[in-house]
């Protein structure tokens, strides 16, 4: 406990003019970490509850989710020689990208959802995902679903009813299943590691946000050195805390 001069207000002789004090608040950085490690329990409490809340939340709150991939490859032509085809080969870098739009269209995702008992294209379309690894004329289609049998039925499903349609609108018949879907009962999702992490750092921050916003919020002086500082005059004399 202290006590100060309490006089805010000074008298200037020179000028005949009543000046003012004006206090500036200045965040000191160290006395903010040393709030924050005041409250490093807290912090690291908060941690482990999230953390462990992520971990349970993931476990018992969202449904496992299976993912069943299929590969189509669009085969150059021979040539007489028996060399392949550089045309052929251009032609089918260029088609790439046309088919992975074509393999998601309306046309074909209708017809998947008719066989594997869905109500639109749109409800089969937000399951698919298609992706060409770079530099090949490989196509990969990935269905993402609840239940192992369904994603390896839309999967290969996907892929027959686009090969099907090609041959009978465009006569494409180059297109070949290099992989086809196999059940899977392993999960691809959710990441149990990663929403447990994630909800660790969440704590993290909720600890160090109190802890912060409580020391923002405080304005208390609490020593001789804060008050000369922020009063602007010397302290009269100081109280030993007993």
């Amino acid at each position: 406990m202290f006590m100060t001069l309490n006089k805010m207000t000074r008298y200037d002789a020179n000028t005949n003019v009543m000046n003012t004090d004006v206090d500036e608040n200045v965040i000191d950085l160290f006395e903010l970490f040393r709030a924050i490690l005041k409250h490093i329990k807290l912090i690291i409490v908060l941690c482990i509850l999230f953390g462990v809340g992520g971990f349970f939340g993931t476990k018992l709150l969202i449904a496992p989710t299976y993912t069943a991939s299929t590969s189509i490859y669009l085969t150059p032509q021979i040539s007489e020689s028996g060399s392949l085809d550089y045309n052929s080969q251009m032609a089918n870098s260029k088609l790439v990208t046309n088919v992975v739009n074509l393999l998601t269209q309306n046309n074909i995702m209708s017809e998947v959802a008719k066989d594997v008992g869905f109500e639109s294209a749109d409800s089969v379309k937000k399951l698919v995902s298609v992706s060409n690894e770079s530099n090949t004329e490989i196509i990969t289609i990935s269905a993402t679903t609840t239940d192992p049998k369904l994603s390896k039925d839309i999967a290969n499903d996907t892929v027959s009813t686009f090969i099907r349609t090609m041959q009978k609108n465009l006569n494409v018949r180059n297109i070949e299943v290099v992989d086809k879907a196999k059940l899977s009962y392993v999960p691809s999702g959710p990441n149990v590691k990663k929403n447990t992490m994630m909800a660790g750092v969440v704590g993290l921050l909720v600890g160090v946000g109190y802890a912060v916003l409580k020391f923002l919020l405080d304005n208390r002086l609490r020593t001789k050195e804060e008050a000369e500082k922020y009063l602007g005059i010397p302290v009269f004399c100081e109280i030993p805390e007993l």
